[in-house]
């Protein structure tokens, strides 16, 4: 028995397609019922702990109802925020930040003209929709392989996304957006992942790794995507805008150094090493550590083995993953593409030692992440999301290269 146990989880033989099918069912069916059953709890638009439902989304709504009353700028101004908050429902329930750059305050303008509950659900339908959509056809682009919805629709991070009502679904469907067009049409790709602007932490991999790989029709669209959205905000926010902007980063910086966002709900090394109350400096040196090591490699690994389209993508989004300090639970949603890239790759050609078992691993981490990082104070994110990037950077080398 001792004996067949390293095999049972390096190989994870026991884990087949009928067995996924039938796990990520329960799960998918699990995670509705509990979110029905928290919805039929809420009141009045309040979850049963009293916070807005989609707490989050709270932020992006009081920044468009300042956008739309003609107060675009005030949306970085605390105390603005903080009341256009609190005619929401009509009383203080709390204080969501506004840290995104002007770019992100376009793409909320429009929430506000709908209630806060429809703009609510239809914002989450809308993304969430998108990301599940073109993931299903990036997958199915990569192998004539039958890509079923609940695998999808069971991974945990998009559930958490939905709860907080936030971003990530978007942010993803931009990824894969612009993955989807590399090869056909590269400068439209570059457009696409240019937009990711909104969220500016996210588009930090993305010019060293296109400029290695020689891509550079995307990387000339993402810069104009990047400038062009940018400078569409200005038309909404103006020069005070980005000023506000520029100086609410202190209050964005204090947040991540002062656990006014706990870090145990954040992905980061940074965050691991906050929860253990290690030093600000130490967290910051190691956090930027990794990051340029994850960089320098990434771009090493594009430069010499020319990846395909599908194969940048995961190195793209797997580095993403680690590079910046403040990545929180729901931003997990992005590991869906290395991830699906990994399992597509393992189908097609067989599953090499310890993927399948690591594969699951990184499934259901966005599930125990914040409980593990909060209660038990072993935030595991930085480790698995570094196994990840390892498991697609091994993959890529192991590939011949493409011209």
């Amino acid at each position: 028995m001792a004996s067949r146990l390293p095999a049972f989880v390096r190989d994870a033989g026991w884990l087949d397609r009928q067995r996924v099918r039938a796990y990520t069912l329960i799960l998918f069916a699990a995670q509705v019922i509990g979110f029905a059953v928290w919805i039929g709890l809420s009141h009045g638009g309040l979850d049963p702990t009293g916070k807005p439902l989609g707490t989050d989304f709270m932020s992006f709504y009081a920044a468009s109802k300042l956008a739309l009353t003609g107060h675009a700028a005030q949306a970085w101004d605390p105390y603005a925020h903080q009341a256009a908050q609190d005619a929401i429902f009509g009383r203080q329930l709390g204080f969501w930040a506004f840290f995104y750059p002007p770019a992100y305050l376009l793409v909320c303008a429009p929430l506000a003209v709908l209630p806060y509950g429809v703009s609510l659900c239809l914002w989450l339908a809308g993304t969430t929709g998108a990301a599940v959509a073109l993931a299903r056809h990036w997958l199915k682009q990569q192998a004539t392989l039958a890509i079923g919805l609940i695998p999808l629709l069971a991974f945990p991070a998009l559930w958490i996304n939905i709860g907080n009502g936030q971003n990530a679904a978007l942010t993803t469907a931009l990824f894969l957006g612009g993955c989807l067009w590399l090869d056909r049409r590269p400068f439209v790709a570059g457009l696409i992942l240019g937009l990711l602007v909104i969220k500016p932490q996210l588009g930090l991999t993305l010019p060293f790794v296109l400029a290695a790989s020689g891509r550079w029709k995307t990387f000339a669209g993402a810069a104009v995507g990047a400038a062009g959205l940018s400078l569409a905000a200005w038309g909404l926010v103006g020069t005070e805008g980005y000023l506000n902007f520029w100086h609410n980063s202190e209050l964005a910086r204090r947040t991540l150094e002062t656990g006014l966002v706990s870090p145990g709900r954040m992905q980061s090394l940074f965050a691991a090493l906050r929860v253990w109350n290690l030093p600000l400096w130490l967290a910051y040196g190691a956090q930027a550590v990794l990051a340029l090591g994850v960089i320098v490699s990434a771009g090493l690994i594009a430069w010499r083995c020319k990846p395909d389209a599908f194969a940048l993508s995961a190195l793209m989004v797997s580095a993403t993953l680690l590079i910046s300090p403040f990545m929180l639970d729901y931003d997990l949603l992005l590991s869906a593409i290395p991830l699906g890239w990994l399992v597509v790759n393992g189908l097609k050609g067989g599953f090499r030692p310890w993927e399948k078992t690591l594969a699951l691993v990184v499934f259901v981490l966005p599930l125990f992440a914040r409980s593990l990082a909060l209660n038990l104070h072993l935030p595991p994110a930085p480790l698995v999301l570094l196994i990840l990037y390892i498991l697609v950077a091994r993959r890529i080398i192991g590939t011949p290269v493409t011209n």
